[in-house]
């Protein structure tokens, strides 16, 4: 149902451009943000989108701020004479009469052997990149052949992007462990990536710098330069996991520049020259700066229009609603919680891999937990932890989100939040 109120509280004021107009919704947004600011000092980024959301009553409760704003600006008292009422959305999960079902019916799942083996596994990668073993003493006549390492390093991406942080990871070693001097130096450099970027994601940053490092080599030493790119992301992202985010702004934007005219070249190229933008408006908005943050996420679309399409050329899971993903994830980093929803909740995100679906689910829990709404946020953290443990596991937003939710349990301490705090290593309450 819209949400009459406020378009018309909107529509009876009048423009501040001295027209004698209505009050258009960037007008609006604009004077909304301004007060903000000179209020409380801080950033806010409500634009035309989410206030036509608000107004089409697909945001019934904004957050806090924004009410305040709202009110401030448009001259009321309650926030009910802007239409807005504490309902629960509902549109950020698939409906669940008990969210412990889920539990249930993940309980015994094929997952969970690999969550409860995540420091083993971690550690046996850790000691394989450390090791320095020598390859000339895998050369011999049973050393696999270029295609058995191409599926071995397929096979490790593709348990990542299943959500399969331990599953990636015990791939990785295997094909690291294979290594030998007759193997194509891109296959090498992908073997490197894959293990840096899982153990970035574990928490491994020390060891996740070296393998990123190796792979940058072996790609400098292939001559494809997708590839290469692709991996000075990855040593970035390292980087930035090893606290040297300045470092990796520095060799994204470095990046970005000596590839960007080879970015229309193909659709592939777009993908990978996007999703190092991605990474550098993630890092950006980290870093707490809006400005480069928009600049990244502006030339990502670029490459997205290049690109066409959702694709997954070198497992960049790059397009369209990967950009959107990540306009979420900046917003969410700025504490803009009504953009993640209005971004977030409605976007289809099924034809994705499923560590880009959980990632996005993430966002949207965080943003339950900001704006009130504590029964979606379990509901949505529950919904992610059913198809992706071991990446909910390892992920610092679930961690925060739990500990929010046991502080003031929803409907009292369920099954479900009982397991999520044990699954982040949180006792009980």
């Amino acid at each position: 149902m819209a949400n009459e109120h406020l378009r018309r509280r909107r529509e009876s004021s009048l423009s501040p451009s001295g027209s004698g107009q209505p009050m258009t919704r960037a007008e609006l947004a604009e004077a909304v943000n301004r007060y903000v600011w000179t209020t409380t000092g801080q950033h806010c980024h409500l634009d035309v989108n989410t206030l036509a959301r608000y107004e089409r009553g697909q945001i019934r409760w904004p957050s806090a701020v924004y009410r305040d704003g709202l009110r401030a600006v448009l001259g009321v008292a309650r926030d009910a004479d802007l239409g807005f009422r504490p309902t629960p959305r509902g549109k950020t999960a698939a409906p669940l009469s008990n969210p412990d079902s889920w539990v249930a019916q993940g309980a015994s799942g094929p997952h969970d052997a690999q969550v409860g083996d995540s420091a083993s596994v971690m550690s046996t990668l850790r000691r394989e990149l450390m090791s320095y073993a020598p390859e000339l003493d895998r050369l011999t006549q049973d050393a696999p052949s270029g295609e058995t390492m191409r599926l071995r390093v397929a096979a490790a991406f593709t348990a990542y992007q299943a959500g399969h942080f331990e599953g990636a990871a015990a791939q990785a070693t295997e094909a690291l462990q294979a290594l030998h001097p007759g193997v194509d130096v891109r296959v090498r450099a992908l073997a490197y990536q894959i293990a840096a970027i899982v153990l970035s994601k574990a928490g491994h940053a020390d060891v996740a710098w070296i393998a990123a490092d190796r792979g940058v080599l072996a790609a400098e030493s292939g001559g494809d330069i997708r590839v290469r790119l692709s991996l000075l992301r990855t040593a970035a992202f390292a980087m930035a996991a090893g606290g040297h985010r300045e470092d990796a702004l520095i060799s994204i934007d470095a990046a970005a520049r000596d590839f960007e005219r080879h970015m229309a070249r193909s659709r592939a190229s777009a993908s990978v020259y996007g999703t190092l933008l991605l990474s550098g408006a993630v890092l950006s908005a980290n870093h707490g700066d809006p400005g480069l943050a928009t600049t990244y996420l502006d030339e990502a679309q670029r490459a997205a229009d290049v690109a066409g399409s959702d694709r997954n050329d070198l497992w960049t899971a790059f397009g369209p609603t990967n950009v959107a993903i990540h306009h979420a994830n900046v917003a969410a980093a700025f504490g803009d919680m009504d953009v993640v929803l209005s971004i977030g909740a409605p976007l289809p995100v099924e034809h994705l891999p499923i560590e880009r679906q959980v990632r996005l689910h993430l966002d949207i829990a965080r943003a339950g937990i900001a704006t009130g709404d504590r029964e979606d946020a379990l509901t949505t953290l529950v919904r992610a932890e059913a198809i992706a443990p071991s990446q909910v596991r390892h992920h610092p937003i679930t961690r925060k989100v739990v500990a929010s939710l046991i502080e003031a349990p929803p409907r009292g301490r369920s099954l479900a939040l009982s397991r999520l705090a044990a699954l982040v290593g949180i006792g009980a309450a």
